[in-house]
């Protein structure tokens, strides 16, 4: 357990995830299995021809892209509706999608123009329609190890095996090929994730980001316990410097 110190903002983002592992009982061991097993399963594979380089480059590739990007990001979340992705298009905006998300822009009239401003995604593996989406539009793919989704995972890899790929875990120790930015649901380590590369909070535009209601583009899920997770979600984009957050 970290001291009583002042912590730094990373080091508050990984206590968060040691409170989480407590609450819902998770363990530190389970979870830092999965992201050896994932890291192993993209760099050793007989059909994976990547390496720790080829993790980190991506990394860097969506960071380059973002720091590029003269407008703001949108973080496409969950509960996210039309009128928003109508909004943030015609604002200029670019798009880090959590999960499923993206399936949200099947409803506009030119879904390539969603798509077009997609710079990367992150995924646990559970998001479904929207998922296989990014994959069919060949998105950038940051994907995230946890103790519970190994076999998630091991459905996801053989689909994104021409994708650039980064990977994420949940642990507090430094792992290469992998980065821990913090968070916990999609939706806010995407926020995790962005700020990690060198965005401002005030340049990142929270879309579909509610803790009072299970989004439409959530994984399968137990209501009750989403919302749960959802108000960890809200304290981290708090913790963030976000306000406003329902």
């Amino acid at each position: 357990m970290i001291g009583d110190r002042h912590l730094t903002m990373d080091e508050r983002l990984i206590q968060i995830q040691d409170e989480i592992r407590s609450e819902f009982g998770w363990s530190l061991d389970k979870d830092l299995y999965v992201a050896k097993w994932l890291l192993d399963e993209l760099v050793s594979s007989a059909s994976q021809s990547r390496s720790v380089v080829d993790l980190n480059q991506t990394w860097d590739s969506i960071r380059q892209e973002l720091l590029s990007h003269s407008g703001s990001v949108a973080i496409v979340g969950a509960a996210v509706e039309i009128e928003e992705i109508e909004g943030a298009i015609k604002q200029g905006c670019r798009f880090i999608v959590a999960d499923g998300s993206g399936e949200i822009f099947s409803d506009l009239e030119d879904p390539k123009q969603g798509w077009d401003s997609v710079i990367g995604v992150v995924s646990d593996g559970d998001g479904g329609t929207g998922l296989s989406l990014s994959i069919e539009n060949k998105i950038p793919m940051i994907i995230h190890a946890h103790g519970d989704n190994q076999e998630s995972l091991r459905h996801l890899i053989p689909r994104v095996s021409d994708l650039p790929i980064s990977i994420t875990h949940q642990t507090p120790f430094s792992i290469d090929g992998m980065v821990n930015p913090g968070g916990f649901t999609d939706g806010d380590r995407a926020v995790c994730i962005v700020v990690s590369m060198g965005i401002s909070v005030s340049n990142i535009v929270l879309l579909g980001t509610r803790s009072d209601v299970v989004g439409r583009f959530s994984g399968t899920t137990e209501p009750k316990r989403k919302l749960l997770k959802l108000r960890w979600m809200k304290r981290i984009l708090e913790e963030l410097g976000f306000s406003g957050i329902i």
